[in-house]
């Protein structure tokens, strides 16, 4: 055997002292090593014919300790480097009963990736020995004293293991990628794994797939990529476009980013290593705000080599990523106009009451044939294209001593507004720095800062799509034509002014945040493998905001006067409301540490850790109107109805974790944990709890039965069962909040107002009844799980089955009080849920000559069902069906079974009557119900479920990667299903509430003669046009509620690198073209809106399909 210990290098003048009696010489020689930082390298044999030691000096060099070590040995040594070679000394003959010493080999080399780049920190072993060492920054290595006939065992992180006969000079050895991510180092609660040896249902996504996505926030790069995690994007605004994320659907999880709480959603993709999701019990560790799962993000550190220099930019443009409804032209708009108003006369029944037309027929014509103008409002107010651009920067490298990241990001983003005034601007700055103070002792300092910058119109995007909508095309948008007087419109404003901030007014949202994560980690010296580690971390937010409605007239021409009067006003008085929002967050860490392997075969670690957090939070604002709009500052305004709020609040939470894994030669694995938990909500009684998980994992590929098979690289079944607590978090608004130190009694001021005489004065009312009894929630999650991969990771599945129950959920219990009781009942843990479902993902990696290929499709599915449900007693068996949600499933949706529309005036006399009038107000092409329970009436005993509810059942996604050369190209689908959306009002009715109307209803049924009431219908899609719509045609009902299943081309990315041969006559060490496609198309049966896009009206940003060209250089 030979033996090798490897540390980092220091100078050969490095000071030494010794103090040891009749030891080893080897262990000298450890202590030796661990001083100066030199290797230290010999054979087993050698050393057993060393003399023992007894040295006692201080302060020598490492010359001086090293001949007194060996001035009384038949050995000698010999320093190469920064490698120490114990060796015979060449006057010692061998007995003949030693073993003979083959010819010694002097070995050096260098190892590089796939595209010739150096790999430092490659391991190099020699097979069969303990003999090893790393490759240098320059992917350079040296072994020396080898035998002639030794075998070299190369290996790094990502790549195959290569094996090598030892020679002189091996030059160049080319590392290949592995298909297989057995070895990927996975990111767990407060800590990392291996892949092969994760018990938990844990995904990973690496930063560099989330940076091939062009998207203003980090959680639009996420969907379709990971099983288990669910991403809906309900917005494409520029600082707002964020998608709502969730784990198995339940509910928002817990972020933790660099190993602290904190939002992760602007953060720079190119900040990013890493981005993993805890989805089991895995997560209890985490505590009471990681009940519903946790997300990981890990933020790049700098790697050992030489400084190397990133440069990433993009310019894009963005437009709508599906079709926004279609408004009606001024023809359209006349026709079912009149067709409204001759089916609201027949109606009447009344032959002699006059029919009165909003337009003539000649007018219908000229609108149609264009000698009438028609408005575009939709094309006046929105452009085709809006720009979107980024830039970023970075830099890392380092020694074995230090290591350093830093990154420096800039996104500009604009609106669809033609008037230029929605534009969000962000500018990131991170740095992470590691450094050994000494050989036990090492500090991270990891700072970042980003500015927040969002300008808008003083009207919000959903007031202006809404007004969009409303617009009549008969309308002019100018006052004459001309430009410089802007006319109001049907529903009296013009979403031209409303979209200009030069107009309307402004909103500005300037949000700065500043992190700084402090962490030391110390080896101990008395148990090897022991570590303490303090962390601390402060996160500041600062936010000002500031809307500014300012009013505006809109104007008419008098064609008497040849003058342009005033015809409208809008919002009058300008107003100005300021507000501050503060926020401070610190966290404190502290751990032991640790990690052992005993024999070979058991692996041991463990985790001990307190932790404590603290907000504090203030929040102030401010209203005032004005009489000049020329100063828009608070000072400027007037004392009538200025109003101004405030609120602050200090939580604090803290928390004491334990975990322990064990493994058995890579076989059998466990881990056991707990989280000992306290609150600041509820009563002290009540505050603290005791929450484990446990998780095991048997990989059955190690069994010996299966252990040479060389098909299976890894089979392993996982099962895990956690308990952990929930306090319903820090966001007021949200379900299963706990309203903190409601176990004590307390007032709520201020709280309504009341006149004293003619003074305002503000009330104090009290906060219900107390419940000192009320504490946190539960949640009880179990997990089972199955890893296949065959064929060395050319082909890799996971299957997770999961079943999570909730009990304590709050409710306020169902009782009749009197009116004079004069208070509320308090929260009470009373109701419970459950949500199960199945995950699946497929991995198929290859290589075929020059073409590598991957193909990763995979799919989550969840549903959750109530337990039991306080709520009121029904009276019926009918009520009890269609009311009672206890153990029924949470997302259905009840309405009326449409069966068709009604084709004739006959087939409506002998319906069912369901307008309560004898089908008196019916026309052919209404929607007509089934009667479920056959009594010849169509009301609320005939609803039943029709739905699954607005949020998906099932998230997919398939990831398909290429490469050929020096081309790439990667496509990630994404979609959803067994989920509905129900639009409404302008989205149903024609002319609803006076609005425009969209084109889609000309597919309706109508008269051959529109005119003519006993004229022949004509079948068509809709309904027969009535102003706002009819009764029974707004019923809720399956004619409109939508199956919103789609699938996305999310995002497509083909580029070019550049050959290296190229590119580094010019100093480059790597340069990349690509072209990148987010959003880019659609498929779905809601063919006139997003179905990402809420149920409702439509009054919504329309969500942005985005193309741009990018260029990534590396010196």
């Amino acid at each position: 055997m030979i033996v090798l210990t490897q540390v980092s290098a220091k100078v050969f003048s490095q000071q030494i002292s010794l103090n040891e009696k009749n030891v080893p010489l080897s262990k000298v020689l450890e202590s030796i090593k661990k001083q100066s930082g030199f290797l230290v390298l010999y054979q087993d044999r050698v050393m057993q014919k060393a003399n023992l030691v007894t040295v006692r000096k201080k302060n020598i060099s490492l010359k001086e300790a090293l001949d007194h070590c060996f001035s009384n040995q038949s050995l000698t040594y010999e320093i190469l480097e920064n490698t120490i070679i114990v060796k015979y000394k060449p006057a010692v003959e061998k007995s003949k009963n030693q073993e003979p010493v083959n010819a010694r080999l002097n070995v050096k080399g260098k190892i590089v990736d796939e595209s010739n780049n150096p790999l430092p920190g490659a391991s190099i072993k020699v097979k069969g020995t303990t003999i090893s060492t790393a490759s240098s920054l320059n992917g350079e290595f040296a072994l020396n004293n080898l035998s002639e006939d030794a075998v070299l065992v190369i290996s790094f992180l990502g790549y195959n293991t290569k094996e090598v006969p030892a020679k002189a000079n091996l030059g160049t050895i080319q590392l290949v990628p592995s298909h297989s991510s057995l070895n990927d180092v996975v990111v767990v609660g407060y800590g990392t794994q291996k892949r092969l040896n994760v018990t938990g249902s844990i995904a990973q996504v690496k930063g560099t797939e989330l940076a091939k996505a062009p998207v203003a926030n980090i959680s639009n790069s996420l969907v379709g990529r990971l099983p288990g995690l669910r991403a809906i994007q309900n917005s494409g605004e520029p600082g707002n476009d964020g998608s709502t994320i969730d784990i198995r659907g339940f509910g928002a999880a817990l972020i933790i980013v660099d190993g602290v709480p904190a939002d992760f959603s602007q953060i720079d993709a190119n900040e990013i290593e890493s981005f993993s999701i805890l989805k089991d019990a895995s997560a209890a560790v985490y505590g009471v705000r990681a009940a519903n799962g946790v997300i990981l993000v890990t933020t790049k550190k700098g790697e050992m080599g030489k400084p190397r220099i990133n440069y990433t930019t993009y310019y894009g443009l963005q437009n709508n990523a599906t079709k926004y409804p279609e408004l009606a032209d001024a023809g359209t708009f006349a026709e079912l106009s009149n067709e409204g108003a001759v089916n609201a006369w027949v109606k009447l029944n009344n032959p002699s009451a006059a029919l009165s037309l909003p337009f003539t027929k000649e007018q219908v014509s000229q609108y149609k044939n264009g000698t009438l103008p028609s408005a575009d409002w939709f094309n006046s107010t929105i452009r085709k294209n809006a720009p979107q651009y980024y830039q970023n920067l970075n830099v890392d490298g380092g020694t074995e001593d230090v290591k350093y990241f830093f990154n420096v990001g800039y996104l500009n983003q604009d609106a669809i507004w033609k008037s230029n005034s929605t534009q969000f601007k962000r500018y990131n700055i991170r740095s992470n720095i590691s450094a050994k103070i000494n050989k036990r002792l090492t500090a991270e300092l990891n700072l970042s800062a980003r500015l927040e910058d969002l300008k808008t119109p003083g009207v919000s995007s959903g007031s202006i799509m809404a007004t969009l909508k409303r617009e009549s095309p008969v309308f002019p948008i100018y006052a004459n034509d001309n430009t410089d007087y802007l006319a109001p419109s049907n529903v009296q404003q013009n979403s031209l002014a409303q979209s200009d901030n030069k107009i309307s007014g402004y909103g500005t949202d300037r949000t700065k945040f500043f992190s700084g994560i402090a962490r030391l980690t110390y080896d101990l010296p008395w148990v090897d493998g022991l570590n303490a580690k303090v962390t601390y971390s402060y996160q500041n937010s600062d936010e000002a905001y500031k809307s500014y409605i300012k009013k505006y007239n809109l104007y008419k021409y008098n064609t008497v006067t040849k003058t342009y009067d005033v015809d409208y006003t809008a919002n009058d008085p300008s107003n100005l409301t300021v507000t501050d929002n503060h926020n401070d967050n610190q966290a404190l860490q502290l751990s032991l540490n640790y990690v052992k392997k005993f024999n070979n075969k058991h692996n041991v670690s463990g985790l001990l850790l307190f932790e404590r957090t603290q907000t504090n939070s203030s929040f102030l604002s401010a209203y005032k109107e004005f009489l000049l709009d020329n100063l828009d500052e608070l000072f400027a305004g007037v004392s009538n109805n200025q109003s101004n709020d405030g609120s602050s609040a200090q939580i604090a939470r803290e928390g004491y974790v334990g975990k322990f894994n064990y493994d058995y030669s890579g076989k059998y694995l466990i881990e056991l944990g707990f989280r000992y938990d306290g609150t600041y909500k509820v009563a002290p009684d009540h505050r603290f709890g005791f929450f484990p998980n446990v998780s095991v994992g048997w990989r059955i590929n190690e069994e010996n039965f299966l252990k040479d098979n060389k098909t299976i690289d890894n089979l392993k079944l996982r099962a895990s069962f956690g308990k952990v607590g929930d306090d319903g978090g820090d966001n007021a608004g949200a379900a299963n909040y706990i309203i903190p130190f409601r176990y004590i009694p307390g007032y709520n001021y201020p709280n309504n107002n009341y006149i004293f005489g003619t003074q305002l004065i503000p009330g104090l009312t009290t906060s219900g009844l107390t419940n000192p009894l009320l504490t946190w929630y539960t949640s009880y999650t179990s997990n089972l799980g199955v890893d296949v991969s065959l064929w060395k990771g050319m082909l890799s599945a996971s299957v997770d089955v999961f079943y999570r129950k909730r009990a304590g959920l709050l409710a306020t219990r169902v009782l009749s009080l009197p009116n004079t009781f004069g208070a509320s009942l308090p929260q009470e843990n009373l109701n419970g849920d459950n949500t199960r479902g199945f995950e699946i993902e497929v991995t198929h990696k290859n290589k075929v000559g020059d073409w590598n290929y991957s193909i990763s499709p995979n799919l989550t599915f969840t549903r959750s069902k109530n337990g039991y449900l306080e709520q009121s007693p029904q009276t019926s068996s009918l009520g009890n069906y269609q009311g009672n949600m206890t153990d029924r499933w949470i997302n259905i949706l009840r309405g009326y079974q449409a069966i068709g529309q009604f084709q004739s005036q006959q087939e409506i006399n002998t319906a069912p009557v369901q307008d309560t009038q004898g089908n008196k107000t019916l026309l052919p092409g209404d929607i007509r119900y089934k009667d479920l329970n056959g009594d010849g009436v169509i009301d609320s005993r005939d609803q039943t479920v029709i739905g699954r509810g607005a949020t998906p059942e099932i998230f997919f996604g398939l990831n398909l990667n290429v490469n050929y050369k020096g081309f790439d190209l990667s496509v990630l689908l994404q979609g959803a299903s067994n989920f509905n959306r129900y639009y409404s009002e302008e989205l149903q009715n024609p002319f609803f509430n006076n609005a425009n109307t969209l084109s889609m209803f000309s597919d309706r049924w109508h008269r051959q003669d529109l005119y003519d009431p006993n004229s022949a219908w004509v079948p068509g899609k809709y309904p027969s046009t009535m102003i706002s719509g009819s009764p029974n045609n707004q019923l809720f009902s399956t004619f409109w509620l939508q199956d919103a299943t789609y699938l996305r081309i999310k995002n497509v990315d083909f580029g070019y690198t550049f050959p290296k041969e190229l590119i580094g006559k010019i100093g480059m060490r790597k340069a990349r073209i690509y072209v990148s496609g987010q959003n880019v198309l659609t498929f779905s049966k809601v063919k006139f809106i997003d179905p990402e896009q809420p149920s409702g009206r439509g009054n919504f940003y329309p969500q942005q399909k985005l193309w741009s060209l990018g260029l990534n250089v590396g010196f």
